[in-house]
């Protein structure tokens, strides 16, 4: 089939909608055509980049026509550094539109019947737009004067250096500029990629608010004593309770962290609070990054959920037990599985100081680790599930398909591959309620709950 489009054509194109990226989608004949900050109602002149079978991209060359939702972003490397891509829309808006991100995955691929319009819930807002983020992990360049971080822009290996990040809390935002102002006087080897030399290659800064807290780990591109004795220092930041390092030499490396991170002073450990849990988190434990808005999920977890005292729950993929800790009273038993061992000590620990005596946690696969608990004849009646963002495995929904478990419930930050599993578990489960939530507000990204029960 011969292309409608070519690449720098000008076309002009009303977009209809937001795309899962934040990109504006119209279309030109039926061709969908992704643009970056264009807006839904927006009408555009339209330069074609790339040309598809049965899509293309362009970027905009004129608007024609402005939504009145459009605003100045507040940031200054909007638009530059890759991170928001959405700082163009009012508030209001980005919510309408990660709502109709979620209701659009529903009505592409999901492949069942109609769904009844009252087991969609309308999206829940952040409390906070700005200053939300409590983790951040950069690369670490020299400018000529100073060392500074940065992010990369979309789709290429260029850094853009940022002096200070809108969505980072003050913590991370505080502790990033002191770190930076440390080896920038100390005049350490800092990562070329160029020419892969230098040592300090990644900051990664942990903060939370509520307890005050900073956790700082070096990624280094090899073991310089000179790099690692400026830790010392750091440690005397406001905030800043553990310091740490750990060696990636790898260049093609997608992870940030690849090998053991060493602890080197201080706690080993940073304190933080989740409502009413107080918990000790590891630099490598995953943990949600907006605070405020993981009670708002979790709340709304357990009252979509109308769990009750007689039921139990497995908290699979479960990070430091975060999920399952605190709803752990409302359960007779919670047991939590994830392959990260470091995680699943720190879950441990967290269910010890709150002193919640119905919770274990295993480390291992975690279907594995429920055909273990099935030949123990434990059956759990719920199961929480917040997978990667590929979303579930194949031999996963085999299992739940076959599986005696009441009510599943799915926590997914991938619309798309949240209602791709669905799809495959329709005849065994039904869909009571679809709850999408904004945790990463200026981002495209939004988190969906879903609860299913069993037929």
């Amino acid at each position: 089939m011969e292309n409608i489009l070519v690449v720098d054509q000008l076309i002009l194109l009303t977009i209809k909608k937001m795309g899962i990226n934040g990109e504006g989608i119209g279309y030109y004949k039926r061709l969908a055509v992704f643009v970056d900050n264009a807006m839904p109602d927006e009408v555009v002149e339209v330069k074609i980049t790339k040309v598809f079978n049965k899509y293309a991209y362009g970027i905009v060359n004129k608007y024609k026509v402005y939504s009145k939702e459009r605003i100045k972003p507040e940031c200054p490397y909007y638009g530059k550094c890759g991170g928001c891509s959405i700082s163009h829309m009012s508030y209001q808006e980005q919510l309408r539109q990660k709502n109709s991100v979620v209701l659009g995955a529903f009505e592409r691929y999901f492949n069942g019947k109609k769904l009844n319009d009252k087991i969609f819930l309308p999206i829940i807002g952040s409390m906070n737009e700005f200053h939300y983020r409590n983790k951040s992990s950069l690369p670490v360049r020299h400018d000529g004067n100073k060392a500074v971080v940065g992010m990369y822009a979309a789709n290429t290996n260029m850094l853009v250096y940022t002096d200070e990040c809108l969505i980072e809390n003050k913590i991370v935002s505080d502790t990033i500029k002191g770190v930076l102002d440390i080896i920038t006087k100390a005049n350490i080897d800092i990562y070329n990629p160029k020419f892969r030399q230098g040592s300090l290659k990644y900051l990664v800064v942990r903060g939370f608010m509520n307890t005050l807290e900073a956790q700082v780990t070096y990624v280094l591109n090899n073991r310089d004593d000179k790099v690692i004795q400026t830790l010392n220092k750091v440690l005397e930041l406001p905030y800043v309770k553990s310091v740490n390092f750990t060696i990636n030499n790898d260049p093609k490396a997608i992870e940030i962290i690849t090998n053991e991170v060493v602890h080197y002073k201080g706690n080993e450990k940073i304190h933080g609070k989740l409502g009413h849990l107080d918990f000790y988190i590891s630099p490598t434990a995953f943990f949600q990054l907006n605070m405020d808005q993981t009670v708002v999920l979790y709340d709304k977890i357990k009252e979509i959920g109308k769990f009750n005292k007689k039921e139990t729950m497995v908290d699979t993929y479960c990070g430091i037990g975060s999920i399952g800790l605190y709803l752990a009273n409302t359960f007779k038993e919670i047991r939590g599985v994830d392959i990260n061992i470091e995680a699943i000590e720190d879950a441990r620990e967290v269910a010890k100081i709150n002193n919640i005596d119905n919770a274990s946690f295993y480390v291992g696969d975690v279907l594995t680790r429920l055909h273990d608990f099935e030949n123990e004849r434990f059956i759990p009646d719920v199961l929480v599930i917040d997978p990667p963002r590929r979303g579930l495995d194949l031999n996963m929904i085999n299992f739940l398909k076959k599986s005696k478990i009441n009510k599943i419930v799915y926590v997914s930050c991938n619309p798309s591959t949240l209602v791709k599993n669905i799809n495959h578990l329709q005849n065994n489960y039904s869909i009571r309620t679809i709850q999408p939530i904004d945790m990463f507000p200026q981002t495209s990204s939004v988190e969906t709950i879903v609860l299913l029960v069993r037929k």
